[in-house]
């Protein structure tokens, strides 16, 4: 401890020498001072011992810092920077010391003639660690010398400072030096810090030290000490630094702007006593400087300036017109610079014009009203609006070079550097982005400018990034957020939710600069459509690449699919008034007709986009509430251009039969009904192109499934069989597969019987029978549409074209027969009528077939150009003839028959009279066709009669049985006639379908009457097979005549009495002999007991006639009276049949003959007699009528 106070009394001695050297000595050795005192005893710490040296030495460390002699002056200012900088040295300075400190440095400062004290004393300044109160004593002093350091011409201080630290004794000052440079950059040391310790942190920071001069620093100290006072005077103390920005001294420049960029929240937003400096210096040196700058080619530095001196010029500046006007010609030749690096300095530059113009005023709502006011071209505002107007021509200004750069082509970095400055223009517009007008003309131009251009490998990011913001604020309308208009926390929630799709590098720019959207309403929905629909013209350029193609409407599905789910909320507001929701979706149909026809038309080369433009319809679908497309409020006309030439060229001879209703061209329809079409338009285009067609098909049986389970499926049925009956051609039939899998999944999911259930405007078709009934449309058409087919088969032969036409059909055919097993389970749901389903269907499609039947009936055979499309009919209508059937037996061909009690019989129909109408037609098809049938059809016909074998042979119902051989006569008849089968195995269960209709009809209990009626109906196939050349034919027949009609005394048809004379003199059949006409008998007993019994029309089940009989008569031959009597036997009669006998008995014939107790009865019971009426001729005339 004695020697540390030793040598301060010898450094103290030293100091208050006269001589140079005696100074430097003693300054020296202060330097030294701590270091070897700490190394040796450490007693530095001690406060005693630094208060005794801070107060022993500062006096005349206080002197010699005013002194002439420029080493001894720089020699005290660094012990005296040392003191006030270190916190233990600092602590013992208190009150009057500082404040005498900071005078003495203020008036060397000022008075100084040197440089290297000057410097030196700002260096003090800036690394002193006085508390705030003291520097606000002495803050007019401080400013005054601070001014006067920055006006002053002075060199660098850390040149001055290496200049003379190089000079102290054992490299001192390279430690000294260190710690200065750690000071520079902020580092604070701990007061127990020794030098050593600072010099060595010193070291570790010197690679990365920049030289900064003092001037920078002092200030930068001062305005984190003092920030208040520093605001307040920045006109005072801030122009000798932003002068140095035009400074041909790139040290100066430099030193500038970072001292700016350090203190730049303290100077901005400029005061009004800044910027009126900023004004005056502008006119007088600011422009000729920043001018001379680009003369020198220095046009990134001169743009630089320019923004620091349009951002300080404040809202003050900008009024001047003339000035702003002047001060726009440097950015006016930049901006046009082919230099990129000029090009982005001058953008980063235009945001100091954008924090100048725009600043929206925070007012009430009627203040965005005044902005879109100004906005209106040719209008004179005052008071609100003539803030607005002047508002909107910032705006205008603002945006010129921005959609200028957006437009042209420039290097990536402008563009990346030209979204950056129009994001910030966003964010500082506040909640006015949202406004009408700001979106017109700050957001459309540069969407427009993006969306025209590209996109490619280099604008990809670009491309991204403005989706990703026009998303962005489409979809803060279906966020559910409750925003208050002077709350901005709810408007950077944009900022906040990460949109979708791949991140990019120009997210960056708006997610740096949040943007505050607000909820949208349907003003602005042109914008967005009007954004999608550059979107889809830009990809439908035939310029463009095909992946790029995809990408442009991949992007425009997706923003519309964002505006749909805003218009969804939007529309559930009840303040929207029906004429806006009409309006809406009026727009939105108008963009989805624009896209469609563009895609289809014929000169477009975008064929393959087809799964694209698809999409758009199924968006709304899927988008909006089924509530509104679905409603009859809001029906649309159906302007559809392609609809009109369907009128007259598509609608087939099939669809009149079947009664389908057609939506004509103009009709007023519900929205969803015109998207249905909209979207089965592209569908059938897309059938025409190969590339994307599977897809296209996929997605309609799932888009039909979905449309189906959201809207009434039934007039939605109805609109696609319309449309279907509208492209009748065999291509047309890959539309109808998928839209089939899609309504027997909807079916099978939902077991909807709405759709079995008739319209009420046309009681007698199903939309789904006419639905399975386009396929025979389709096949039963025009050769022409085989031959358009044919045209685009791309040249195939013609083997492999049918072959491929086959595999299709058979596909068509599976699809059919699995849709009518859905149906038909579903159906048992709906009906008590077993079978209702498979007649009504059957009933469609014997319509379908009756034109050409008719013609195959005539015997006409069929033209050979057509085979091909008569063997598609033959093998449709063969599978579905064969799947009917199958699930009527499966089912129960009987099980619906009810059982008469009192006649002890089935007299229901199963309710198969059609069906078998289909198989007959089919059977008269076949064997039209039986020339040319290739073997693969032969075997279809076969499994046709295996079918037909099997369901006669389950027939029990008598009904049953006799419509059966009624409706099968007529094509049984036509193939029994034919000479030779070609396939053996069709010739045999033909045989085997004869003789199981045989055995029905014989072994029917309680037995069928075979009367004179009966006989006369079946008698053109008895005359054909009774006489067969095949025994296997001939043989059944025979035995069926001799156990049936051989029993019977009958009135034999003419046209059988040639075949049963031969057939009876060889004595293959038997005839049932009379020994006196039936006829003489009944006229000559005129006295004979008189009985009625009822005979019955088979044509007309209503209709029931009593019929007055004689009895038999006496002289019958012996053995066929015994014949007769043990077949005719009579029965017990029933109950009923009593009460009909006593109704009958004793009562007056009616002027028509008949008895006046009349009770119907089943339209074929011949169980109570077989006489032959007077009016037998009239029934067997009403019995030959076809009911099928």
């Amino acid at each position: 401890m004695a020697n540390f106070s030793h040598q301060i009394e010898e450094i103290k001695t030293l100091l208050s020498s006269t001589t140079k050297s005696d100074k430097s000595v003693a300054y020296s050795t202060l330097l030294h001072l701590p270091r070897t005192v700490q190394l040796r005893h450490r007693p530095f710490s001690d406060s005693i011992a630094r208060r005794r040296l801070s107060l022993s030495l500062l006096s005349p460390i206080l002197t010699d810092i005013s002194s002439d002699d420029e080493e001894i002056a720089a020699q005290a200012l660094k012990c005296l920077g040392f003191v006030i900088y270190h916190p233990a040295l600092l602590a013992t300075i208190l009150g009057d010391d500082a404040n005498l400190i900071l005078d003495s440095l203020t008036k060397v400062i000022i008075t100084t003639r040197m440089k290297s004290i000057c410097n030196l004393g700002m260096w003090c300044i800036s690394v002193q660690q006085f508390d705030a109160l003291y520097l606000a004593a002495n803050f007019h002093s401080l400013l005054r010398a601070i001014v006067h350091a920055l006006d002053n011409p002075i060199g660098s201080l850390c040149q001055q400072l290496s200049r003379l630290c190089r000079g102290w004794p054992d490299g001192l000052g390279l430690r000294f030096e260190g710690l200065l440079r750690s000071k520079i950059f902020g580092m604070k040391f701990p007061s127990s810090c020794s030098l050593l310790e600072a010099n060595d942190w010193g070291q570790i920071m010197q690679r990365n030290f920049k030289l900064s001069s003092a001037l920078q620093l002092a200030v930068m100290k001062l305005t984190t000490q003092l920030n208040d006072k520093m605001r307040d005077t920045p006109n005072i103390w801030a122009p000798p630094i932003y002068r140095r920005l035009i400074s041909m001294d790139k040290r100066a420049r430099d030193m500038a702007e970072r001292c700016l960029l350090k203190i730049r929240p303290t100077i901005y937003p400029p005061s009004l006593t800044l910027s009126k400096a900023i004004v005056i210096d502008m006119k007088g040196k600011f422009l000729p400087g920043m001018k001379e700058l680009l003369n020198h080619g220095l046009k990134i530095q001169a743009v630089q300036a320019w923004e620091w001196f349009i951002r300080l010029l404040g809202p003050y500046g900008v009024k001047n017109r003339h000035l702003v006007n002047e001060m726009l010609k440097i950015p006016e030749q930049t901006f046009s610079d082919a230099d990129p690096q000029v090009q982005i300095a001058s953008l980063v530059a235009w945001e100091g014009l954008i924090d100048a113009l725009i600043r929206p005023p925070i007012s009430a709502p009627e203040t965005i009203k005044a902005v879109e006011h100004g906005f209106q071209k040719g209008r004179t505002c005052e008071g609100k609006s003539g803030e607005g107007e002047g508002f909107s021509k910032s705006i205008k200004l603002v945006m010129t070079p921005i959609v200028g750069i957006m437009s042209s082509k420039c290097d990536a970095s402008v563009h990346s550097s030209c979204l950056n400055t129009w994001c910030y223009l966003l964010h500082k517009l506040d909640y006015f982005v949202n406004s009408p007008p700001i979106v017109k003309t700050v957001l459309e131009p540069i969407l427009d400018a993006v969306f025209r251009v590209g996109p490619d490998s280099k604008s990809n990011w670009l491309w991204n990034s403005c989706l990703d913001l026009l998303d962005d604020f489409i979809l803060t309308k279906s966020r559910d957020v409750d925003y208050d208009l002077n709350n901005h926390k709810n408007y950077q929630l944009s900022a906040k939710i990460p949109t979708t799709g791949p991140p990019t590098s120009g997210k960056c720019s708006w997610k740096h600069y949040p943007v505050k959207w607000l909820p949208w309403d349907l003003n602005q929905l042109d914008f967005w459509l009007k954004m999608i629909r550059i979107l889809i013209n830009q990809g439908s350029m035939v310029t463009v690449p095909m992946e790029a193609k995809g990408f442009v409407f991949n992007a425009a599905l997706r923003i519309f699919r964002s505006v749909l789910k805003g218009v969804r909320i939007v529309l559930k507001n009840s303040s929207v008034n029906y004429d806006e929701v009409k309006l809406c979706l009026n727009k939105l149909l108008g963009l989805l007709k624009m896209i469609c026809e563009d895609v289809n038309s014929e000169n477009s080369d975008v064929n393959n986009l087809h799964q694209s433009s698809l999409q758009f319809v199924v968006a709304v679908m899927e988008e909006l509430e089924p509530s509104v497309l679905g409603s009859p409020l809001y029906k649309v006309a159906l302007d559809l251009n392609y609809i009109d030439p369907l009128q007259s060229v598509n609608e087939t001879k099939h669809a009149e039969v079947l009664g389908v209703r057609f939506t004509l061209y103009k009709d007023m329809v519900s929205p969803v009904i015109y998207l249905i079409i909209l979207y089965f338009y592209g569908v059938f285009k897309s059938t025409l192109n190969t590339p994307g067609a599977k897809i296209v098909m996929e997605d309609a049986c799932r888009n039909f499934k979905m449309i189906l389970s959201s809207f009434e499926p039934s007039e939605i049925l109805e609109t696609v069989v319309s449309l279907l009956y509208k492209h009748v051609g065999f291509g047309c039939l890959k539309v109808w597969i998928p839209i089939a899998k899609g309504l027997k999944e909807y079916i099978d999911e939902a077991k909807d019987v709405s759709l079995l259930k008739p319209d009420c405007d046309n009681p007698r078709s199903l939309a789904v029978c006419d639905f399975l009934s386009y396929p025979f449309a389709v096949c039963s058409g025009p050769q022409k549409q085989l031959t358009t087919v044919q045209s685009t088969g791309l040249q195939e032969s013609i083997v492999s074209f049918q072959s491929q036409r086959r595999l299709e059909l058979e596909h068509v055919i599976e699809v059919s027969k699995s849709l009518y097993v859905s149906v038909d389970h579903v159906s048992r749901f709906v009906s008590s009528i077993s079978n209702s389903f498979a007649e009504d269907l059957s009933l469609t499609l014997n319509g379908c077939l009756d034109d050409d039947t008719k013609v195959l009936g005539c015997g006409t055979e069929l033209n050979s150009s057509n085979n091909n499309q008569d063997h598609d009919l033959l093998l449709l209508c063969g599978n579905i003839v064969i799947c009917v059937l199958e699930h009527i037996l499966v089912s129960g061909v009987s099980s619906t028959g009810n059982k008469d009690t009192d006649g002890g019989d089935y007299k229901r129909s199963s309710g198969i009279n059609n069906s078998l109408g289909l198989a007959a037609r089919f059977m008269t098809l076949s064997r039209t066709m039986i020339e040319t049938i290739p073997p693969p059809d032969s075997a279809l016909i076969s499994r046709v009669f295996s079918v037909l074998v099997h369901f006669v042979d389950c027939l029990r119902l008598k009904e049953d049985i006799l419509s059966f051989v009624q409706i099968m006569s007529s094509p049984l008849l036509q193939w029994l006639s034919y000479a030779e089968i070609p396939c053996q195995d069709t010739k045999r269960q033909l045989q085997l379908l004869w003789t199981k209709t045989l055995n029905c009809l014989r072994s029917r209990c309680p037995p069928l009457t075979f009367d004179s009626s009966f006989l006369k109906r079946q008698a053109p196939l008895l005359k054909r097979t009774l006489d067969h050349p095949n025994p296997s034919i001939s043989e059944p027949t025979i035995t069926f005549w001799n156990s049936t009609y051989a029993l019977e005394k009958l009135d034999y048809p003419p046209n059988l009495l040639s075949v049963l004379d031969k057939l009876s003199r060889n004595g293959r059949i038997n005839l049932c002999k009379r020994t006196l006409p039936f006829i003489e008998k009944c006229n000559s007993k005129t006295n004979a007991p008189q009985r009625y019994r009822v005979s019955t029309a088979t044509q007309n089940r209503c209709s029931k006639r009593v019929e007055l009989l004689e009895e038999k008569v006496n002289g019958i031959e012996d053995n066929d009276k015994q014949s007769l009597c043990q077949k005719r036997k009579r029965q017990e009669l029933t109950e009923h049949q009593k009460e009909v006998r006593r109704a009958q008995q004793g009562r007056e014939r009616d002027c028509s003959g008949h008895g006046p107790g009349i009770r119907t009865y089943s339209a074929l019971d011949f169980s109570q007699g077989n006489e032959e009426s007077q009016d037998s001729q009239e029934i067997r005339d009403a019995d030959l009528s076809w009911r099928c």
